[in-house]
């Protein structure tokens, strides 16, 4: 059996789109560009060779509300079962969203 990797990464990402999630309930699959990525102390960072890329990841749907396509979003993310998935309770100030500007 394999042990998972306990992993946390600091993202900032602009959001392209997003969509019910097709397994998890009251979470949203958003496609978006990583912008940039910072290494969380005491955990792995997975994700940080992923910034200028597109990828798909699971956020809490409440978290996202009023989020539209071009937001700038900060989460802290983990890959997990191959799949990369914002925090479902992030402490305060660890999940923003900026309002895309016209």
């Amino acid at each position: 059996m394999v042990q998972a990797i306990e992993n946390l990464t600091t993202l900032r990402i602009r959001l392209i789109s997003r969509a019910p999630h097709p397994r998890l309930a009251e979470w949203d699959q958003v496609a978006a560009d990583i912008l940039d990525a910072d290494p969380v102390r005491g955990y792995a960072d997975l994700l940080s060779h992923r910034v200028g890329g597109r990828v798909e990841l699971a956020i809490r749907r409440d978290l996202l509300d009023g989020a539209a396509p071009g937001a700038v979003i900060r989460l802290r993310a983990k890959l997990a079962a191959g799949e990369i998935v914002a925090e479902p309770h992030p402490p305060p100030g660890e999940f923003t969203i900026t309002p895309a500007t016209p």
